[in-house]
């Protein structure tokens, strides 16, 4: 008896839940933004939270800007420090996604300081932080091949450095796309 129940209960769970799992192989996936969703406030919310990737995407799928292929990674630093403080890394973890959804992208990782100092720590510094960025991606598993780094110091300023404001803009690490495949990675829904 026991036995039988144990048969009839399987049997009429599998009755229940296998239609509530059945996919069907026809079914077409939309990996693009609905219309509805495409535009909507929740999509401008993510733009905003990440212009970075955001930009970077959109470039990359052929979305021409006035700034050309280079992407200023919003991150910041201690004076001094080659490491980035830890709540401004999101930009990195984006690009990290990036580099993995596009595997045919190249990219240099540019260090620029301002001209407080001596112009040859400023070099090396700037060195350091590109070094580092370049590193995250190669430990977790980007293609050494994919990514180069290199620090400018204080010799391509963008802004005034007699200023505070200019030397801010001119601290940064500029991440400036080498080339790319303008697809990103084919995606199969098992089934497809």
């Amino acid at each position: 008896m026991t036995r039988f129940l144990c048969v009839f209960v399987s049997g009429l769970l599998v009755t229940v839940f296998l239609p509530a799992c059945y996919d069907d192989p026809n079914r077409k996936y939309a990996l693009e933004p609905l219309p509805n969703v495409q535009g909507g406030a929740a999509e401008q919310l993510a733009r905003e939270a990440s212009p970075f990737g955001d930009a970077m995407v959109r470039y990359l799928r052929g979305k021409p800007r006035k700034e050309g292929n280079e992407f200023i990674l919003g991150v910041r630093f201690e004076p001094g420090g080659f490491a980035p403080r830890m709540d401004t890394i999101a930009d990195i973890e984006a690009l990290l996604v990036i580099m993995r959804d596009y595997p045919e992208l190249r990219i240099a990782i540019e260090g620029h300081t301002d001209n407080e100092g001596d112009p040859e720590k400023n070099r090396k510094l700037s060195q350091w932080r590109a070094d580092w960025v370049r590193q995250f991606l190669l430990e977790r598993g980007i293609d050494a091949e994919r990514v180069t780094a290199e620090g400018f110091g204080d010799a391509a300023p963008i802004a005034d450095n007699s200023t505070a404001a200019g030397q801010k803009k001119n601290r940064r690490l500029v991440i400036r796309v080498v080339n790319f495949d303008s697809s990103p990675m084919s995606v199969k829904l098992q089934g497809q």
